[in-house]
């Protein structure tokens, strides 16, 4: 079972404006392959929400019947909360919820997004094993994380799903399309994360979201050192610094929300 949520940071400055971050994280993930990331945002005086997809954190089998709209709904919903305490915010997300932050970035007001190997097309085989074992079983069993540092892959291990439910992942791989072609659409600066070694969504991907965003201000980065789960790897502190060098960044100049301050009865 996951942690309960909330959304954290430090006491802020009625002169000072408060920024938020949402984190999503990625397909039979939890709040804590983020926790670090978070953990580092809060310490630049951030107010984050590390929240946790429906379905998720749960047993398994609660998954089963929820797919792209349930997880997008939960997203929109985190992120206007957010944009109710915070005078901008910015979304973070890994794999499934890079993808669902970029859908969210097309359709609302954010100050700036930062997507980690986000699925456009995802390899070739995976779609095929998909189409063919949901039509024999709704449960297969999950191999692995996608960590090369095998240290890491120790450390988190127990916080794996030991099964994968192949009607969501049918119900991501259905929206993919749509998702290609909402990419002109968003228009927040981007910084966009992709790995070499990646074994679940290849670095083309990445390169195919940078091409076709329609933000002015984007940026590509893209790690030789690890595999799919990039906060996590290798390469997890220039994922760190990059990402809050890029808040950093686009905080001091990005429109502010406005924030609701009514009090009613």
């Amino acid at each position: 079972m996951d942690t309960p949520p909330a959304s954290h940071g430090t006491t802020h400055s009625l002169n000072k404006p408060v920024v938020g971050v949402l984190l999503v994280h990625g397909f039979n993930g939890s709040r804590r392959d983020l926790a670090q990331l978070e953990m580092v945002l809060q310490d630049r005086g951030m107010l984050t929400n590390n929240m946790l997809l429906p379905g998720h954190g749960t047993r398994i089998r609660e998954l089963l019947s929820l797919g792209w709209q349930d997880w997008a709904d939960a997203v929109l919903g985190e992120l206007n909360a957010l944009k109710q305490r915070c005078d901008m915010v910015f979304m973070v997300g890994h794999s499934l919820g890079g993808a669902l932050a970029l859908h969210i970035a097309a359709h609302e007001e954010v100050a700036g997004i930062v997507i980690m190997c986000a699925p456009l097309h995802m390899h070739p085989l995976i779609h095929l094993g998909v189409q063919i074992a949901k039509r024999f079983t709704p449960l297969v069993p999950t191999v692995r994380e996608d960590v090369r540092d095998s240290d890491a892959r120790r450390r988190y291990a127990r916080d794996v799903y030991h099964w994968t439910a192949m009607q969501p992942v049918a119900s991501m791989l259905q929206f993919l399309p749509t998702l290609r072609a909402e990419l002109p659409q968003v228009t927040a600066p981007a910084l966009i994360m992709t790995s070499i070694h990646d074994h679940v969504v290849p670095a083309r991907d990445g390169q195919e979201i940078y091409r076709h965003i329609g933000s002015k201000e984007k940026h590509l980065v893209t790690f030789h050192h690890s595999y799919h789960v990039i906060m996590k790897d290798y390469d997890r502190e220039e994922v760190f610094a990059k990402t809050t060098a890029f808040i950093l960044r686009h905080a001091s100049r990005a429109k502010p929300h406005k924030r609701n301050t009514d009090q009613t009865a």
